[in-house]
């Protein structure tokens, strides 16, 4: 289950690095005015950055909710809560870069 697990929470990072790069390519594409382009790649990244501090912190706690849990308990939570904060981020970001009109 562990090794099913950490390979869960690869391909959701790998997912999550797609949608990232998708949104920071469509950004450049956007079609508004410089200032506001600008400010949404900022935001983005403050977003980017804000997002890895919550996930790991929330998924530390899931894991410290395993208690005294045998085996790879802990390791299990945590695994299994970062494949689901990444795919929900990576589809979040993904219907952000689709709703935006183009140049």
């Amino acid at each position: 289950m562990r090794d099913c697990l950490a390979t869960q929470a690869e391909n959701s990072r790998i997912a999550l690095r797609r949608a990232e790069e998708k949104l920071a390519n469509t950004l450049s594409k956007w079609d508004e005015d410089d200032q506001y382009v600008n400010q949404a790649k900022e935001r983005f990244a403050s977003a980017n950055k804000a997002f890895a501090k919550y996930r790991d912190r929330q998924c530390a706690l899931s894991a410290a909710l395993s208690g005294g849990g045998a085996g790879n308990a802990r390791e299990i939570r945590r695994l299994a809560c970062i494949a689901e904060l990444n795919n929900l981020r990576a589809g979040q970001l993904s219907k952000a870069a689709a709703d935006l009109p183009l140049k």
